[in-house]
């Protein structure tokens, strides 16, 4: 009995810290990563144009997003699209800059990941530009094949360590 239990216990400590077959591989972890870059810059794209129609596909039904007043936690699409009018109310232009310091945590199997990553950002009222850097965090979810932002938060830097974008002259 003790040798059959000697045999034994080795095989199973193996196959429960071996990879599961639901692991993806190195390269397919890559495109994923890729894939919630690009659902981010998306977002990000819609964001500029004030475009919620293009910023919905990117988001879950289920979202949480924190602002930047203490009060504000949004817990649904219906508050999302009423605090992003609000804000969209609130300036001409908002001009992004390219993504700086991605970085991304995602488990083995693909289906959840954690972005952070700094953003150049100008915002136009009238005449006045206010140029700013954010640190933004968002996590991913993948659903029904596809990554969703499942929720938020984003901060406006003290001080601005890359230059931030200008706005386009009118031509």
């Amino acid at each position: 009995m003790k040798k059959i239990l000697l045999f034994i216990v080795p095989i199973i400590l193996f196959i429960s810290c071996s990879p599961t077959s639901d692991d993806l591989s190195p390269e397919e972890l890559v495109k994923e990563k890729e894939a919630v870059i690009q659902v981010v810059k998306t977002y990000n794209e819609a964001f500029q144009k004030k475009n919620f129609a293009g910023i919905v596909p990117t988001l879950s039904e289920d979202v949480i997003f924190y602002g930047t007043d203490s009060a504000e936690i949004i817990k649904s699409l219906s508050e999302y699209k009423q605090q992003l009018t609000n804000q969209f109310n609130s300036y001409d232009q908002m001009i992004y800059g390219d993504m700086v310091n991605t970085e991304i945590f995602m488990d083995k199997r693909g289906t959840l990941a954690s972005i952070i990553y700094g953003l150049p950002a100008s915002i136009i009222r009238g005449n006045s530009t206010e140029k700013m850097f954010l640190r933004t965090a968002r996590t991913l979810k993948k659903e029904q094949g596809n990554w969703h932002i499942i929720s938020g938060i984003v901060g406006k830097t003290s001080t601005i360590p890359v230059p931030a974008v200008q706005p386009e002259q009118p031509k």
